[in-house]
């Protein structure tokens, strides 16, 4: 019954969303699903991997050789981003979040409107859907990484001596030829984003960490630095695009003019409830 009711409970919100998004008639160039600013990003950073691309097979020799102690540090963090402990956790938390709402809903409190209880239910429900907004973000940046991965068909830097950098081998589907673009760049830009929705004052700091742990890949010699800039505005954009469009229904976000970041629309709800229920 409880995971019915969840199920029901999202779908009448889909369907909300759908009626909504479909009603609005005219949309502000700032509240696009794709604004400006994106394709600005998506230039710059496909302007940087060309420049890079000619010093890749340089700057992957010279960070694998290196024994600098930060770097040695960075080594050791590149598996910090591997994307399947973050989709198990993912799962883990909406099991959890999605047993204590049906706890909940058993009270009687809950029953009777209580404003206390009612805004526990809710921020448990708030929990949940983001973490399913982390599973699909991951998923959905992983699958357009891997696509791409397999078009490509770019040899891996242990292979930079004897085929070199561009010795393409497309939809070969082994490991030597799946470099460009990083996953684990991707999935560090994914989680840097989905901090910077969650904890908006922790964007920086997020992006600069998760920034550093993906440079790692190019010092354990898995990936060149093209590789992983590509893969981290991979990540960054599609977990963007996916909020701005959850957004645009109405659901878990909401996006004012001149956002590029929407934000949650859990706290609006809260205050909400703490002053009407």
């Amino acid at each position: 019954m409880s995971l019915k009711y969840e199920i029901s409970e999202l779908k009448l919100a889909w369907q909300a969303g759908i009626k909504r998004r479909n009603s609005e008639q005219e949309t502000s160039a700032e509240t696009k699903l794709w604004p400006s600013v994106l394709t600005v990003v998506v230039l710059v950073t496909l302007m940087g991997a060309a420049v890079l691309l000619p010093f890749d097979a340089t700057l992957s020799r010279q960070a694998f050789a290196s024994e600098w102690p930060p770097f040695l540090v960075l080594r050791t963090m590149t598996n910090l981003v591997l994307a399947a402990p973050y989709v198990v956790l993912s799962l883990a938390v909406i099991v959890v979040m999605l047993v204590m709402r049906s706890r909940v809903r058993m009270q009687e409190g809950f029953r009777l409107k209580v404003p206390e209880i009612q805004h526990y239910y809710c921020r448990l429900g708030t929990i949940a859907h983001q973490a399913m907004f982390a599973i699909a973000a991951i998923l959905s940046a992983g699958i357009i990484v891997n696509i791409v991965k397999y078009i490509v068909g770019r040899p891996r830097p242990h292979l930079v001596d004897t085929i070199g950098p561009f010795g393409f081998k497309p939809f070969d589907f082994t490991y030597h030829y799946v470099s460009f673009p990083s996953g684990h760049a991707c999935t560090a830009a994914v989680l840097a984003t989905l901090i910077g929705l969650w904890f908006p004052r922790l964007r920086i700091p997020a992006y600069t960490g998760l920034a550093l742990i993906a440079v790692s890949r190019v010092f354990v010699r898995a990936h060149y630095p093209s590789d992983v800039l590509i893969g981290f505005m991979v990540g960054t954009v599609t977990t963007l695009i996916l909020a701005r469009f959850l957004a645009q229904m109405g659901i878990l976000f909401s996006l004012q003019e001149g956002q590029l970041f929407p934000e949650l629309k859990g706290k609006i709800r809260r205050k909400i409830k703490q002053v009407t229920i």
